[in-house]
């Protein structure tokens, strides 16, 4: 063993590789040959694949179709005029206008039922046990309504999928309607939405093509059948779950009723449930020997054509690798190039080869100036490290100062003062605490409040401030200080060169894919291509003119070269915009949904 690594070490890197190429040629034939005889497993796991590309979007289907319910029984519990009608049922037992309360309950439900085609019927059963059922009242009893109100009162409001109690072709959405206002949290009803499987079932394989002839779909929470609703060997179905072969890459290939059949089983992981599909195995497989063969002729040509050229192509790219070995030793010896290889131009040649010869050339050139470069480098580092220690302020003896010159003017009665003491140590606390560049709009809001109140302070009635924001802005995430630069450039450019009244807005609103921001005031404009013109120096930024282009290119930066800021007139107003894609707050809805 010793001998043959001694022997192969010893070898050019030409001949290495020739080497292992021609042994690497003959594992393909051996690997061919054991290939032959696999083949017939190779087959089913390709099988599988297809049919199980196809189940993966029938489960898409089913986990997309589910959450859209789930979704819409969300709408419903915050729904208004579901609240207060609740609320109302819940408090008043004994008012003359509960009978109109239900009804406005059961007419609200109307606009709820149609947004699926797979919802059946829409139960509301209150707290007194009576219900408010869109649809026929009769599905619900499909249901252990008694052992659904438990769960649904463990989950405090989120939502559960369950079965009926006998295998059927529906299944059922349950979560409880807590009471929203002031976040009593009180249980109002039960919502109950009662869900045609079948239906979607049948929709899903027709979508994903799998839908065929002799074939059967069962699905299956734990060892009991949820679907359908007629028995498909379930003691096999059952044992199938038990033995957890319902995991990734599973299949079978068993013989049922004398006939053989395709397994695939898998799981729907958003309800927890399993499904098991079958599929007659016979006709799929009478072509297989015709594919060997194919295989066989396809294999032998490839290997002849391979053996051909390999020789004369590795001798083509070696040859140049000689030159590059000789440019090295030449350069480590100080000796000029011979001919061949200093009239070789690899200039134009995008391989590696030409990458290799270039990068080479490039490096002997620039040795002096990199050691140079790294040396200035350091100097530099050195040189900025002393200043930034130098500039370093303490921020506690910043805030037990500030601090101190609040409680002084509490003390005198300076209100003025120590309001804007406050908003003034909240400002350097926001920006020089944390690390996140990402962070909720009510942090950014309150940067925004502490510096509107600072400037109120400073120009009196002369300044005018409204915000307009959407109702609930807890899923609404921006870069840090994104807004209040903006106000403040307004501020500068509208008054301070003036004693007229200046109006500032902020306002954000929620469009289709995006939420927008617009700061606008009255007493400035803007001129055209604003941005370009600071860049290239046409304009010299004053103020917070840096600012702008900062957060322009952090915008670009976070969100793609689709954002950044935008700036027109309108009216009698200067208005700066951006925009902030709601895709990225997903993360964050989800983990208040489960709240």
């Amino acid at each position: 063993m010793k001998g043959c690594t001694f022997w192969f070490n010893n070898l050019s890197l030409y001949k290495k590789i020739l080497t292992i190429f021609l042994l690497a040629l003959l594992a393909v034939c051996i690997t061919f040959l054991i290939s032959i005889r696999i083949l017939t497993s190779r087959y089913n796991e390709e099988l599988y694949r297809t049919n199980a590309n196809s189940l993966n979007h029938v489960t898409t289907y089913l986990e997309s179709e589910i959450q859209l319910i789930q979704s819409i029984s969300y709408s419903m519990i915050g729904d208004p005029i579901l609240q207060d009608n609740l609320v109302f049922l819940a408090e008043k037992p004994y008012s003359n206008r509960r009978a109109q309360a239900r009804q406005e309950i059961y007419q609200q439900l109307y606009s709820y039922v149609y947004r699926s085609k797979y919802i059946k019927t829409i139960n509301i059963i209150l707290t007194d046990g009576t219900n408010i059922c869109m649809g026929s009242s009769d599905e619900i009893l499909k249901f252990d309504l008694r052992e659904l109100d438990k769960t649904i009162s463990d989950l405090k409001g989120q939502a559960t999928w369950a079965p009926g109690i006998e295998p059927g072709n529906d299944t059922v959405c349950a979560r409880q309607i807590l009471k929203l206002k002031y976040l009593n949290l009180k249980k109002l009803a039960g919502l109950y939405i009662t869900v045609n499987m079948e239906r979607m079932i049948e929709d899903g394989l027709k979508s994903a093509g799998s839908l065929v002839e002799n074939s059967n779909f069962i699905l299956m929470s734990g060892d009991k059948r949820i679907y359908p609703a007629t028995a498909f060997h379930d003691a096999y179905c059952a044992e199938i779950i038990a033995d957890g072969k319902q995991q990734e890459n599973a299949y079978l290939i068993s013989t049922l009723d004398n006939k053989k059949e395709f397994i695939i089983t898998s799981h729907v992981p958003y309800v927890g449930w399993d499904y098991i599909y079958f599929r007659d195995y016979d006709p799929l497989f009478y072509r297989i020997q015709l594919m060997s063969l194919q295989i066989i002729i396809f294999t032998v040509f490839i290997i002849f054509i391979t053996a051909t050229y390999v020789n004369l192509i590795f001798r083509h790219i070696f040859r140049h690798l000689d030159y590059l070995i000789e440019k090295i030793q030449k350069f480590g010896s100080g000796e000029s190039l011979a001919c061949d290889v200093k009239c070789y131009d690899y200039e134009n040649r995008q391989d590696e080869i030409g990458q290799l010869h270039r990068s080479f050339d490039e490096m002997t050139h620039s040795v002096k100036v990199l050691r140079d470069e790294n040396y200035d480098k350091q100097l530099l580092l050195r040189d900025s490290t002393i200043k930034m220690l130098q500039q370093q302020i303490n921020p506690h003896f910043l805030y037990n100062t500030l601090d101190t010159i609040n409680w002084m003017a509490q003390k005198y009665g300076a209100e003025d003062i120590s309001v804007m003491v406050r908003s003034l140590g909240n400002l350097f606390r926001a920006s020089i605490a944390g690390q996140k560049d990402i962070i909720p709009l009510e942090d950014e809001l309150d940067v925004l409040d502490n510096y509107i109140r600072i400037q109120e302070i400073r120009f009196k009635d002369r300044l005018h401030f409204e915000l307009k924001t959407p109702e609930n802005i807890t899923q609404i995430f921006v870069p840090k200080f994104c807004i209040q630069p903006l106000v403040e450039n307004a501020l500068k450019h509208a008054m301070e060169d003036t004693d007229e009244i200046c109006r500032i807005q902020v306002i954000i609103e929620e469009m289709e894919n995006d939420y927008e921001i617009r700061v606008s005031n009255t007493g400035s404009r803007f001129e055209s291509d604003l941005l370009e013109k600071i860049r290239h120096k046409e304009i010299k930024p004053q103020g917070s003119g840096v600012g702008l282009t900062n957060i322009h290119s952090r915008l670009k930066l976070l969100y793609g070269d689709h954002y950044g800021l935008k700036f027109y007139n309108e009216r009698d107003m200067a208005v700066v915009m951006l925009s902030i894609p709601k895709e990225k707050e997903i993360s964050y809805v989800e983990t208040d949904d489960c709240r």
